[in-house]
């Protein structure tokens, strides 16, 4: 089966609500749909960063040019099954971008899977799960709103995992909002946070055992990207978990934070790492060096959100189960079938694929002209 074209197409879907990160404050999340073309079969992909290029060097505008312009002319005309090949095509053909890479190749997934008739899973080994524990990110800016928020979800057996986004305030009022947290759902829900680099060594060093004190059990890239030894020393000095977000996007990243035991747990993400097959890798990473995966997210829509449960089901340890919230904040849904969080899980999709179809209709109504 050779691919017979390859299109992109960027979509500005607005959240439901303001997220606020250390960095920016996200108000609508701007998409790049992918879709290979084969013998009448279709496959579709997505490529994203969120926030845009205040988080990554990626952005929608550069994925969907280095997909269109970089990457389809080196594919199109090829066997559109050999994954291996395709992936090394766009290795050889482009350096770094590894959202562009993993729109394509969740496509090309997608595409296979269908004209085989089975699921993404099955094409990974098979899953061993069909539901992941999915947290919830509190990101309201506002202490009252985030504590009814978080009593709402889990009085709806939606969520009973909060992720607290820290860094937009000081340290110490940062403090003050978890201590407020900490005593209304301390004791019905499990609390992690996430600092988005926004701390030096020094504050995190100060900080991080007093989240620990009330109860909070991961805390997230606490430093800069770049500042591993900081990583290393606040994980070796504290018992609570520490994530790396940021820091992790390559195998070789992967590799190094293993090496040195720099942090407890790997935060896995497609777009952030270059696709599907990448983030399997620096899985087996983290498994082979004792170090928890946790299923991260890039604000995914649906599609991007099911190619990544494909993925996760596969894995054999999640302890921290996912974030892939995504769908679940934006203000529409760009896919026929929704996603169902059930018992405060999320719902691995069951279809072929990775088990969404475009809706075109929305497609088209948040598609950018130009």
């Amino acid at each position: 089966m050779k691919i017979d074209a390859i299109d992109a197409l960027i979509v500005d879907v607005p959240t439901r609500r303001p997220i606020q990160m250390s960095m920016t404050t996200v108000h609508q999340q701007s998409y790049v749909i992918v879709r290979v073309f084969a013998e009448g079969l279709v496959g579709v992909g997505e490529g994203g960063s969120v926030g845009g290029p205040v988080w990554s060097a990626e952005c929608a505008e550069t994925i969907k040019t280095i997909v269109e312009q970089y990457l389809a002319p080196h594919l199109v005309g090829t066997d559109a099954f050999n994954l291996s090949a395709a992936l090394q095509t766009m290795a050889r053909a482009v350096t770094g971008n590894a959202s562009a890479k993993a729109a394509l190749e969740m496509a090309l997934l997608d595409l296979k899977a269908r004209a085989l008739g089975v699921s993404i899973s099955e094409l990974l080994g098979g899953r061993l799960r069909n539901s992941i524990p999915i947290a919830w990110t509190l990101a309201s800016g506002d202490t009252k709103r985030d504590i009814d928020a978080a009593i709402e979800m889990i009085e709806k057996r939606r969520h009973n995992n909060f992720k607290i986004k820290l860094g937009f305030r000081s340290p110490a009022d940062d403090l003050i909002h978890m201590e407020a947290l900490s005593k209304e759902l301390g004791s019905r829900a499990s609390l992690r946070v996430d600092v988005n680099m926004a701390w030096d060594e020094q504050v995190a060093s100060t900080y991080i055992p007093e989240l620990e004190a009330l109860g909070v059990d991961l805390i997230e890239q606490p430093v800069a990207r770049e500042n591993t030894r900081a990583l290393r020393r606040l994980s070796e000095n504290n018992r609570v978990a520490i994530m790396a977000d940021e820091s992790l996007s390559t195998l070789t990243s992967a590799f190094d934070l293993a090496r040195d035991r720099s942090v407890d747990v790997f935060s896995l993400k497609l777009c952030n790492m270059g696709g599907v097959t990448a983030t399997q890798k620096v899985a087996a990473v983290a498994e082979a060096s004792g170090i928890a995966s946790y299923g991260g997210t890039m604000l995914d829509s649906t599609i991007g959100t099911s190619a990544a449960l494909q993925l996760y089901s596969t894995i054999p340890s999640l302890p921290y189960g996912c974030e892939l919230l995504g769908p679940f904040v934006l203000a529409d849904t760009i896919s026929q079938e929704p996603l169902e969080i059930r018992d405060f899980e999320l719902q691995v999709p069951t279809g072929i694929g990775h088990g969404m179809t475009l809706d075109e209709e929305k497609v088209r109504r948040y598609a950018r002209i130009n």
